[in-house]
């Protein structure tokens, strides 16, 4: 998922430390908290649950709804291309495509068909025709040319990072992010060569920023440097939101969060 913040960047950076930040909730449904989601960039969300796939437009009504039993469960939705959304099973160990009508886009790629041998994540590149796969036993990233299956490496991951079990990445503004499960969080660059490391507090819902992250605690959200200092606090949900944050995203202007029982979409306003 490669999200256009560059210009939410600039709207908030004049707020932080000032807490006048204004928000204007724009839609929320109810929602299943192991449901699976994503935003596309031009704020149409893609939402997994009970093995069906649905699109909702940028008011947060629906538009498409499929079935996808056949594929077997999704564990990760990546939207970046809003025309090639791609789906990870990991139980399947398999990524498909579908098209803006949630169409299936020819046949699904088996990950054990190109030496993979268990992938725990996928993340869509901004390059063409290319994603980014963690291989879990072999401690490797591998970014794969869909055309052809050839793939660059980043060898011994967890050993070189000192690392604990990688649990997601993600393609986020050219660079790639791997999470572990203790929140120790590793950047690269889009062509896989290592920019820095961060550790932040563990077992909370973070999100990157460029050189700043958020990360919440309960309802709210604050900005934290690469090294956990305290910036600003950043979103209060205490009246906003039904429940505890376990997911959130940014695209643009605005702020998407899951509770356990809700997906918010909120704006920035000035």
């Amino acid at each position: 998922m490669h999200k256009l913040i560059f210009p939410f960047i600039f709207l908030v950076l004049p707020f932080w430390g000032s807490g006048q930040q204004i928000w204007k909730e724009l839609w929320h449904l109810e929602l299943d908290s192991t449901a699976i989601w994503d935003i596309d960039p031009i704020h149409q969300s893609i939402i997994y649950q009970n093995q069906n796939i649905q699109k909702r437009d940028a008011k947060g009504q629906i538009m498409l709804q499929e079935s996808i039993k056949s594929l077997g469960n999704i564990q990760k939705i990546d939207a970046q291309n809003p025309l090639k959304i791609a789906l990870f099973s990991e139980d399947q160990q398999s990524i498909c495509f579908l098209d803006n009508a949630l169409a299936l886009q020819g046949d699904c790629i088996y990950l054990s068909d190109l030496d993979i041998s268990l992938a725990v994540s996928m993340s869509a590149s901004i390059q063409t025709d290319r994603i980014w796969v963690y291989d879990e036993p072999n401690s490797k990233i591998e970014l794969i040319t869909l055309r052809n299956g050839q793939g660059q490496q980043v060898q011994n991951v967890k050993g070189l990072l000192n690392m604990k079990s990688i649990v997601n990445i993600q393609e986020i503004d050219n660079r790639l992010y791997l999470f572990d499960e203790e929140n120790q969080v590793a950047w690269f660059d889009q062509f896989g060569n290592f920019i820095d490391v961060a550790t932040l507090p563990p077992h909370k819902p973070v999100y990157p920023i460029q050189d700043y992250f958020l990360i919440s605690e309960g309802k709210n959200i604050q900005t934290v440097t690469i090294d956990s200092e305290f910036v600003s606090f950043f979103f209060a949900g205490d009246l906003l939101l039904d429940s505890k944050i376990l997911k959130m995203e940014v695209s643009g202007d605005r702020l998407y969060i899951q509770t356990l029982k809700m997906l918010y979409c909120f704006k920035i306003l000035q």
